[in-house]
């Protein structure tokens, strides 16, 4: 009978697979997803065409005119009529259209970019503490932060109202007082009382150099500032009213408030830009939040707590890179609508100026020359922004999908 030595058995094991870190195993998902493939195509053409036009092909769009040429429709050959080629026609001021089309996304693609970056920054931070802190008590330096921020936003109206920014330092200072001697008078009612009267004193005695009757007006709003102050404010009064503050901003439409903005900032293309991102704010705030509490009594965190480690530290290094997933796809789903936020911003006359190209705003100059059957001015502009935020959408749809946990195989 032969012997077989254990150095001749060799053991085989299917069940081992290659190890793949989740980032990888989203990107081979990501690949293999034809919606998504469609989408990055899309998305890497538009932005492949709008910074190799920005940086390769000069346009001047102040010289940019031929009357001679004014609303020619699409030549691919020249002729006798329109002795020059323009695979997209001409406008009403004899512009290529095609050369104004592809110019205009570079604008559009920094419109998305920058609106969703001040959307996500602010947003983010907002839901980060807001979700962090509504669970976790503060400590003493926060709780001095927390304190003369409610001081200073409190400030601000009675500084307005008696224009003296002398005001703002007062109810700051106040306010970290507050915070400083929360324990120190521990009668609840004495301590409303002694803080109410030195709001009041603090914001009346420099308003009545400017005239009684404002004197006592911030002087009232102190009293009710140093009210505010006298209560024990911890993380979850800072998350009921960031949170309430994303409502308010979202009752109002989207659109319109965008307009407000634009129109308290004055038109252009940069004012554009902080319209939108200002009203996307609460979508990142209430999402970020969301995305905190679901992971805010993992394991993990609760480790990190037990250690001793800095709220920054479990903060940026353990909550942030675990709600990566779905603030990735709002992201990207977020500048297909600030790029239709901004075209609609630039039909109305909002956006950029002109004749800075910008697609809305080619829109909004060619709409009514339908009547007249130059269809080729309002067609190409209104593809553009369909297929870039089409790109936009469809690759959010496949990063929602390849990002999923339940889908990891």
């Amino acid at each position: 009978m032969t012997e077989i030595t254990p150095k001749e058995i060799t053991v085989t094991d299917f069940a081992v697979r290659e190890h793949r870190s989740l980032w990888m195993d989203a990107w081979r998902r990501l690949l293999a997803s034809n919606t998504a493939r469609l989408g990055m195509f899309i998305v890497g053409l538009f932005v492949f065409s709008a910074v190799f036009a920005h940086y390769f092909w000069e346009y001047n769009p102040k010289i940019d005119l031929d009357y001679s040429l004014k609303l020619k429709p699409p030549t691919l050959v020249a002729n006798e009529e329109v002795p020059s080629v323009h695979i997209f026609g001409t406008d009403k001021l004899g512009r290529d259209i095609f050369r104004r089309v592809v110019h205009g996304g570079w604008n559009s693609l920094r419109v998305g970019i920058v609106a969703v970056g001040i959307s996500l920054f602010f947003g983010g931070l907002i839901g980060l503490f807001a979700g962090f802190y509504e669970n976790i008590n503060m400590t003493f330096v926060e709780r001095l932060t927390l304190f003369g921020l409610t001081g200073f936003m409190m400030g601000i109206l009675s500084a307005w109202i008696a224009a003296q920014p002398i005001q703002a330092i007062f109810m700051t200072t106040l306010g970290v007082a507050a915070a400083y001697y929360k324990d120190f008078y521990p009668d609840s009612l004495k301590r409303t009382a002694i803080f109410a009267l030195a709001g009041f004193l603090l914001s009346a005695l420099p308003g009545f150099f400017i005239s009684f009757t404002v004197g006592w007006v911030v002087g009232v709003w102190g009293a009710l500032t140093g009210v505010l102050l006298s209560r024990p404010l911890e993380g979850k009064f800072f998350s009921n009213v960031m949170m309430r503050l994303m409502d308010i901003v979202l009752s109002f439409p989207g659109y319109l408030l965008a307009i407000a903005i634009v129109a308290f900032l004055g038109p252009g293309l940069s004012k554009g830009m902080i319209a939108i991102g200002v009203v996307g704010i609460p979508v990142y705030a209430r999402l970020t939040r969301s995305a905190v509490l679901s992971v805010i009594q993992k394991e993990y965190i609760l480790a990190a707590q037990s250690v001793g480690e800095a709220h920054s530290r479990i903060i940026f290094r353990h909550l942030t890179p675990n709600i990566l997933s779905p603030i990735i796809v709002q992201t990207t789903m977020g500048l297909a609508n600030a790029i239709l936020s901004a075209a609609a911003l630039g039909f109305l006359g909002l956006g950029a100026i002109p004749p800075e190209p910008e697609w809305g705003a080619m829109l909004g100059d060619s709409y009514r020359y339908l009547t007249s059957g130059a269809w080729w001015a309002v067609l190409f502009p209104g593809l553009a922004i369909m297929l870039s935020v089409l790109g936009f959408n469809l690759l959010g749809d496949g990063l929602r999908d390849a990002l999923d946990p339940k889908l990891r195989t």
